[in-house]
Parts: structure tokens; sequence; C-alpha cells
């Protein structure tokens, strides 16, 4: 039997926290027996016959999350870093099934189970770093507060959003202020504060009540979405055991604005709207985010 997990597009903080969740439970005290890279593009920051001649031996001790990366904590002093990206995810198997097409490394464990990382797009990346050293990596060291930590607070994010002359969702959309949100949940989390995207951020900081609302929203919207990963599907791509995969009948939308063009908003029944922001998708109400 193959379980995927992860890969149903575009994931952000609450679906890498379901990621990181379920490979846990699965591979959690496994000893890597062996790896095949099948892209070695994916591979960073190392060759990929030293990348294989390291992981090879190594117990996986821990899963974790930091903003969108997952951690493989390994035995010895490694970490296996994946950013998953727009459409990376893993399938675990304990037979020699076979695995779907998009599979790019292949990570075998003790008892002939295997674990494949897989991607459609190709954009994700995979690198191998001495735990110590993290906090030496340039990307790493930028990275923001985690939204869920104790040091996330309303006066930490009053004091980011002052001065900040950015449009508040490209000011949530930045990964080092707050980590984890995407267009998704920063779409999701205006609409709870009833903030308009389009508003200044620094404008925001000017009303103590606008900054506790936006940090209660940005909070009780992720902690909705992981709530409701740990109930449902982790995606929408299941692989059977042929390794080909197929896609279930849409369900219907979870989201209040995001993805709802047209549709009345829960709150007052105006129609949502959809602009673009930099290029990209942005949903709201008009008449209740200002």
């Amino acid at each position: 039997m193959a379980w995927p997990i992860g890969g149903g597009g575009m994931p952000e903080l609450p679906e890498v926290e379901a990621v990181v969740n379920a490979l846990g439970g699965i591979v959690r005290g496994k000893r890597i027996t062996g790896v095949r890279v099948l892209r070695p593009q994916t591979i960073q920051s190392m060759s990929v016959t030293r990348f294989c001649r390291l992981l090879r031996g190594r117990v996986i001790e821990r899963v974790r999350r930091r903003a969108k990366f997952i951690l493989l904590d390994l035995s010895d002093g490694w970490t296996l870093v994946v950013h998953l990206r727009m459409t990376g995810g893993f399938v675990y198997a304990e037979s020699r099934r076979p695995f779907p097409p998009t599979a790019r490394v292949l990570f075998l464990l003790e008892g002939g189970a295997r674990l494949a990382y897989t991607d459609i797009r190709n954009l994700g990346l995979i690198r191998l770093v001495r735990t110590e050293r993290l906090d030496r990596w340039a990307e790493w060291r930028r990275l923001g507060v985690e939204p869920l930590s104790r040091t996330f607070t309303v006066r930490r994010l009053e004091e980011m959003l002052r001065g900040s002359r950015r449009a508040i969702k490209a000011f949530l959309l930045d990964q080092t202020k707050v980590v984890g949100l995407g267009n998704i949940y920063a779409a999701e989390a205006l609409h709870r504060a009833r903030l308009s995207p389009m508003r200044r951020a620094e404008s925001v900081a000017r009303s103590r009540a606008r900054v506790v609302a936006l940090y209660e929203s940005i909070r009780e919207t992720l902690r909705e979405a992981i709530a409701a990963q740990s109930t449902g599907p982790l995606h929408l791509e299941f692989v059977n055991a042929q390794g080909q995969s197929h896609h279930p009948r849409r369900a219907p939308s979870p989201f209040r604005v995001y993805g709802r063009e047209g549709e009345p908003c829960p709150v007052c029944g105006a129609p949502i709207r959809r602009i673009k922001q930099h290029g990209r998708s942005t949903y709201y109400c008009a008449r209740c985010q200002t």
C-alpha cells in the first residue's frame, strides 16, 4: 500500500504542518539504508554522490517545521531540509509498489519501506546540512517570526507594521516578517480582520484595535486550517497501488473569500471581488473590508 503525503499544490503553513505530522508518525525512528536520486537538480548545496553517501545509515530522529521548510533531523547531527514549493510532496510505501512518474528522490528505509519525494513542476528543493550550521544559512537567517509561537505578539506585529508603506497583503506575504502565510491564508486572515488588502500596513499600526484584530485573525485562521488538515485529506492527489495518480471530484471550498469571486460574502452578502496585486489574485469583500 502507498500513502501520499502532501503534493496538493501551493502548500502554506497549515499544509506543511500536516505533512510534518504525517511524516513524523511514519518515518521517525527509521534508518535510511539507501538513496536514489532520479532528478539531480533537486539536490542543493552538494554533489549527488556525497548526498547519498552521507544519508546512508542515518536514523530519522525527528520531523519538524520552520516556516514552510520541512526538517528531518538525522542521527550524528545532520538535518535534511525540504521545501515543497508549489507541487512537492511525499509518497510512503511499505512494499515495492511502483511510484508515480513524478518521483524525484527515493529514500530506502529499513524493513523494505520506501519514501519518495515527488514534484510535478520541479520547483522544490532538498539539501543536507549540519544541524548546528542551519543558522549560518542566509535564507534561514532571513526568516521572520512564527505566527503561532509565543514570540509573535501584538506588540511585535505593531512594531513591524509601523513605518511600512506596503499594502497589508504584501506585508503578510513577506517571509522576513511573518512566516508561513501565502496567498490563500493572507486573504482569509484579512477578511476575518475586516481589513482591505490594499490598506497600507502603517495605517493598520495607527489603530490598536486593528492590530489586535489582525493578530488574532492570523492565529485563528492558521489554527482552524491546521485542525481541518488533521481531520481531512492531506491533499487532492491520490496514488493507487499501480502508482497512478488521480484527482477526485472538487470538494466544496472551505474558504471564506479565497477562490470565491462573485459569491456572497459570508458576513454581509456582498459579492466577493477578485483583483490583481503584484501579479497574484486577491479575493476580498469591498463592503466588509476597509
